[in-house]
């Protein structure tokens, strides 16, 4: 039953999130575009608005993990919503389809409050294509392990 709860959980994100790609995403600058993904993580009413703005085949990366599409994303993302507080943009800084961010977030697990940290994304026509996140992840490796368990 619980997988079968994560599958149409998975299949309505991906369906609205087409949708919402699909429709004129205004002129929105490229950093104007992954601030508002980011934004996403500090409010879940705006979430699917932040996932919408991933291609289907979103490319990420950080210390632990490679993933090569929007679902497995999708997924990591729940699990990490438990624990992520507040994702506060420092910087930003646009070249072309590129966009940079370094960026405080915050988490409640005791001694991995604060965690400062850098990603790059990359964009082609108002969606982002991939994002590497680069962070110390000394720590946050027994978090990734605990929920693959």
């Amino acid at each position: 039953m619980k997988t079968l709860s994560v599958l149409l959980f998975t299949a309505l994100l991906l369906l609205q999130s087409n949708i919402y790609s699909q429709t004129n995403q205004g002129k929105m600058t490229n950093k104007a575009i992954v601030e508002k993904f980011l934004d996403g993580f500090n409010n879940p009413e705006k979430i699917q608005e932040s996932l919408a703005l991933l291609a289907d085949d979103y490319k990420f990366k950080n210390p632990m993990v490679e993933l090569n599409s929007k679902a497995e994303f999708i997924t990591l993302a729940q699990g990490i919503s438990q624990v992520l507080t507040r994702v506060n943009i420092l910087h930003t800084a646009e070249n072309g389809e590129w966009v940079a961010v370094n960026y405080e977030f915050k988490s409640s697990l005791p001694g991995l409050e604060s965690n400062m940290a850098t990603e790059w994304f990359k964009l082609k026509d108002g969606i982002i294509q991939e994002s590497h996140l680069i962070y110390d992840a000394s720590e946050w490796r027994k978090v990734y392990a605990a929920m693959e368990k």
